[in-house]
């Protein structure tokens, strides 16, 4: 499953540094060509606009702000994602509940699993290669 990361770009939305720095790490390692860390709702929604996204992480309360609109944005972008976050699946609103949904504490594993079988052939929706960077 993780030559699904190979060559890959990921967003991470999560506020805790410590957390973002882990998660890259892990991703890098499992072949993530880039990873892009974002602590705000703010950037995270700059980083989709310009630049090339495979996939994303998010984590559902960034900086005391939900992370949906950021979830909105990827999902028209038909970017695909999955929740990582210490909240309980009923804090998402029900047009998102259907995400994958991982809960802290995490394995790590079962993160880069979750990540690429959404990138797997046929999961992703749009191959990115035909994805344009806005802006």
């Amino acid at each position: 499953m993780e030559q699904a990361l190979k060559d890959r770009s990921i967003l991470i939305v999560e506020d805790d540094v410590v957390l973002s720095t882990d998660l890259a790490n892990h991703l890098t390692v499992g072949g993530c060509r880039v990873v892009l860390p974002t602590t705000s709702i703010a950037s995270a929604l700059s980083t989709i606009v310009h630049y090339v996204v495979d996939a994303a992480i998010l984590d559902v309360n960034v900086q005391n702000e939900w992370v949906f609109p950021v979830a909105h944005a990827l999902q028209t972008a038909r970017i695909p994602f999955l929740f990582l976050t210490a909240y309980s699946r009923e804090s998402i609103p029900a047009d998102l509940r259907n995400r994958p949904f991982i809960q802290k504490p995490h394995v790590p594993q079962k993160l880069v699993d979750g990540l690429a079988s959404l990138l797997s052939p046929g999961e992703a929706g749009v191959d990115p290669r035909h994805r344009q960077r806005a802006g």
